[in-house]
């Protein structure tokens, strides 16, 4: 019945949800007609209305609407001086949601006045002006298109570009935001040779012909339709309705007539049936694993196919979905992706088994995309604490019965050491932690205790560790459940706080108060003239120390930096004057008396206490958060929401950013907010002109445990980047090095498993330079979604950011379009990469030339003081 009545609701919500697709755009001499559906708009067609957003102006835009389909009319005069601009759709003044038809996504561009715009659907219709360091000319006629394996040959009229010099030509593909640049030969002096065409991805990517920064599109007249094959794909040479040529790019795909699964012992017998396979052709199997590595197998004849045998161990390797690729490896190799249909289903059927005992099922299935792919399931465990009492602890673990000879047991862990006490438990169980030493197991005076469910097999070996839910969670940062203090046998006070993490997992905060600490009688006063800043609590090279500096310099403020003195920054501060040790008697006095407290991460970074009201009067604070980044990619959990007491004052660097994510998303009021630009952005002083590359990727926050790191996919991805022979190869014809600059987390790993086999490639270690002194003294910067990038792009650099694993780091979602963040190029696998970083040296690392003004509003270095006289301004009005 329950599930009936969840059913109807949720049926009934898909009704009334309304939604915009966008599935086509017109484009006349004068106009732009964007074709719009509509879904459940029951009511409320007669309220809609679209403005267009350019700049400081705002244009009410007309529209038709027929039943279910609008049609939006934008004159193009409203674009001509437009870099970035937008369509907003209202309905009864709320913004509502346009997403792109799937089959819309790739060829979205038009040349208007001399440039080019690319247009997209992320919320809004986004327009925006691309490569505005060239122009675009009249067309450029295509005589004739000879086609090999990855390989074009273009034959073009003379009458139109004369004879071309090859050091000034280049092709470059467009399709919608991305865009690939080739560097053909020249023959017989109209002849362009384009090498390597599965440099392109999947979608329609049109042609121009680049010479000195001038653009023409290639046309085509009476040419055939005609294509050609490339490693992973199928190239069609085509034209659109106005003639320009346009290359159509999809994956090699295999038609499978049969496939056959014998289960037999410790592996898996996979038979395939293909009428279109080659004779005598020699074939492999790939199963492609995107988290962590490729597994290849031979394929051997048979009289009704190909076969081959694949380890169970392989299948069930991290328990990570799979899919399934079959290569050609010849002269010409080719990689086949799977074309299924429904009717094969009956023969991909689930097998179950015992591996690392537990139950496992395995399920070989047809993936969205009519490919073969696997995916494993591992018996779940329903776990819960739904009681906390003091230190005592209760809650149940079911489904245990799908574990072969395991015991379990309850792991508290400290989070720093990985130390652990453990509690051998029953299905239902109630431990009382009381019994136990919680201060020994602490490697710090302030930290985190975590809860883990453990299952061990016969032989002590760890079958499934995971967290533990807290039935009646309610997350917020500065909110507990349970408080309980304890006292040692030195007088110090350990306070111990049940609360929970985003995912609703059950930790422990704990801190001391140590004996000699004098606390004031009267905590709630707070002097406006002290205030406590910081970082994370073992760095000093981020927002809060350079405004720390700024404000000893600049200002009379009693000003403090806390920091753990087991951190390497503290070494090289530590002779500065109001430098503070973290959990020192000083830091307290401090902590109790401070009105503004200032972090670029949360106030549990200075505070030695939990920040939460009633802990010293802590209330009675003003709060302001720096930021450790510009906002608008990952998902961050510094929502309003997230807080019982928020914060008072919340750092920005441009309106988009406050406006379209701390105010619409995080659910701050527009007085919380300040454009004032980071602090740090004030040091970013270029004195000398760089020349070598700085490789600084962030981190992956699904990588728990050593094992997780070393079979990851970004630990492999890295390790081939660092030793690409071809990256080798060009660092030397240019005379640069690659210095790479792992996460904080990733060091260890880096250095320890990695071989360089070429002096081109250095690591810097963490703490031997700031973050500030590597951007300022490299000329171009390699990462993938780190916050850095803007401070390189502030001081007029290249980025090129490499997006490997661009679905699963946006899982949660991405706050803001892709092309208003990423500034510069990206790359989607180590190729393209290389190619990327051979293009900008050829171009002595010039940068892109790119807007800034959606994420920047201010390039001075007047960061700091703008934070400092909004902090004065707003305490004033307290």
């Amino acid at each position: 019945m329950l599930k009936y009545i969840y059913n109807f609701y949720k049926k009934v919500r898909r009704n009334l949800i309304r939604e915009v697709e966008l599935y086509d755009v017109e484009f006349e001499d004068d106009m732009w007609n964007f074709k719009m559906k509509l879904k459940n708009f029951w009511l409320t067609k007669k309220s809609i209305k679209f403005v267009y957003i350019s700049g400081e102006s705002n244009l009410e835009l007309s529209h038709h609407v027929n039943r279910d389909n609008l049609t939006l009319k934008l004159p193009l005069e409203y674009i001509h001086c437009a870099d970035n601009s937008k369509i907003q759709m209202l309905s009864d003044g709320k913004n509502l949601v346009i997403t792109p038809n799937r089959n819309l996504r790739g060829w979205m561009g038009r040349i208007l006045k001399s440039k080019f715009f690319v247009i997209s659907a992320h919320k809004n219709i986004r327009i925006k002006k691309i490569l505005d360091d060239v122009s675009f000319k009249e067309e450029v006629t295509v005589e004739n298109i000879f086609i090999n394996y990855e390989e074009m040959i273009l034959s073009l009229e003379n009458k139109d570009i004369g004879n071309l010099k090859e050091e000034d030509v280049s092709v470059l593909a467009i399709s919608g935001n991305a865009k690939r640049t080739f560097f053909p030969r020249v023959v017989d002096r109209n002849k362009l040779v384009c090498p390597e065409m599965d440099y392109l991805s999947q979608g329609k990517w049109v042609l121009f012909l680049s010479i000195k920064d001038v653009n023409f599109p290639l046309v085509i007249d009476n040419i055939p339709t005609q294509g050609f094959d490339t490693y992973k794909h199928k190239v069609q040479v085509n034209k659109l309705d106005t003639n320009e040529l346009v290359l159509h790019v999809a994956r090699q795909k295999i038609k499978i007539d049969h496939i056959g699964l014998n289960h037999n012992g410790e592996k898996v017998t996979l038979a395939i049936e293909s009428n279109q396979f080659v004779e005598d052709g020699n074939y492999q199997l790939i199963m492609n694993d995107t988290r962590s590595t490729d597994f290849y197998y031979s394929l051997r004849y048979t009289a009704e196919g190909l076969e081959c045998d694949i380890p169970i161990s392989d299948l069930l390797h991290n328990y990570t979905r799979k899919r399934f690729f079959i290569l050609l490896d010849d002269e010409q190799p080719i990689i086949y992706q799977f074309l299924l249909k429904k009717r094969h289903r009956t023969y991909l059927i689930d097998q179950k088994l015992v591996y690392d005992s537990q139950n496992v099922i395995y399920d070989f299935y047809i993936r969205k995309d009519k490919s073969l792919g696997i995916k494993i399931l591992k018996p779940k465990v329903e776990k819960v604490i739904n009681n906390i009492k003091e230190l005592n602890v209760s809650g149940y673990v079911n489904n245990l019965s799908n574990f072969i000879d395991c015991n379990l047991f309850l792991y508290v862990e400290e989070r720093n050491s990985k130390d652990y006490i453990k509690v051998p438990i029953m299905e239902n169980f109630s431990v009382d932690l009381g019994k136990y030493n919680l201060p020994s197991l602490k490697s710090k005076d302030k930290t985190i205790f975590d809860f883990y469910i453990v299952i061990e097999n016969k032989d002590h070996g760890i079958v499934r560790k995971e967290k533990i839910k807290y039935k009646y969670s309610d997350y917020k940062k500065d909110n507990y459940y349970e408080h309980v203090v304890k006292v040692d046998e030195y007088s110090n006070n350990h306070h111990f706080l049940f609360t929970t993490t985003p995912f609703n997992n059950l930790k422990i905060e704990t801190f001391i108060i140590p004996h000699y600490i004098d606390i004031p009688d009267d905590t709630s006063f707070k002097d406006d003239n002290i205030w406590l800043i910081g970082e994370r609590y073992n760095t000093a090279q981020d927002n809060g120390f350079v405004l720390f500096q700024w404000l000893q310099k600049n200002t009379d403020i009693d000003v403090y930096y806390v920091i753990e003195s087991s951190a390497d920054d503290y070494v090289r501060i530590k002779h500065l004057p109001n430098v503070l040790e973290f959990g020192s008697d000083k830091h307290y006095q401090v902590a109790f008396k401070a009105k503004v407290l200032l972090c670029t991460h949360d106030l549990e970074n200075i505070l030695p206490y939990k920040p939460a009201k009633g802990f010293f009067h802590y209330e009675n604070t003003f709060k302001v958060f720096l930021q450790h980044g510009v906002l608008g990619r990952k998902n961050v959990e510094y929502h309003k929401r997230y807080y019982e007491i928020p914060f008072d004052l919340f750092v920005v660097s441009s309106e988009p950013e406050k406006r379209e994510v701390v105010m619409e998303e995080m659910g701050y009021n527009e007085e919380d907010v300040v454009v004032t630009g980071l602090a740090r952005f004030d040091n970013l002083i270029q004195k000398d002109k760089p020349k070598n590359i700085l490789l600084m990727p962030t981190w992956r926050d699904w990588i728990n445990t050593d094992e997780q790191f070393l079979n990851s996919q970004y630990y492999k991805r890295y390790l081939s980047l660092i030793n690409s022979d071809e990256l080798m190869e060009l660092l030397d014809f240019y005379n640069v090095n690659l210095n790479f600059y792992p996460h904080y987390r990733a060091q260890e790993y880096f250095q320890k498993g990695s071989e360089l086999t070429s002096d081109r490639v250095n690591f810097i270690t963490l703490g031997s330079k700031t973050v500030q002194e590597l951007l300022i003294e490299h000329a171009l910067l390699i990462t993938d979604y780190s916050s850095v990038s803007f401070d390189f792009t502030l001081m007029n650099k290249p980025v090129i950011y490499y997006h490997f694993d661009v679905k699963r780091f946006f899982r949660r979602g991405i706050l803001r379009p892709v092309e208003e963040t990423f500034l510069g190029e990206i790359a989607f696998s180590e190729s393209e990469l290389i190619k990327l970083i051979e293009e900008r040296l050829s171009l002595n690392l010039k940068n892109y030339k790119i807007d800034v003004s959606g994420v920047f509003k201010y390039q001075d270095s007047d960061n700091c003081k703008r934070i400092y006289d909004k902090i004065i301004t707003s305490l004033h009005e307290c």
